[in-house]
């Protein structure tokens, strides 16, 4: 544990630093505090997400790099969905 401690880079933090930012509008849509159907929920997974995105680009993992796609897609959809509601 502790070597793979030793072993983070800048690049691992951004992906870390994106992952808690998803983690949290998570946990914070799952508290009804930030409503998933607005545009800051979804934006808050588009920042993260590119954020892990761009960590994968550096150490790429074809699964993580698929769900991430995929999560980013229903992020913009959804803020488009919201944009012409508005």
């Amino acid at each position: 544990m502790m070597d793979m401690l030793q072993d983070i880079s800048l690049i691992d933090g951004v992906g870390l630093i994106g992952s808690v930012i998803i983690v949290v509008a998570y946990y914070l849509a799952t508290r009804n505090i930030l409503p998933a159907d607005k545009i800051t929920f979804n934006a808050c997974n588009i920042v993260g997400g590119t954020l892990v995105m761009i960590s994968l680009i550096y150490r790429p993992n074809l699964g993580a790099i698929v769900i991430e796609v995929m999560f980013l897609l229903i992020a913009a959809l959804a803020i488009l969905r919201n944009l012409r509601g508005a």
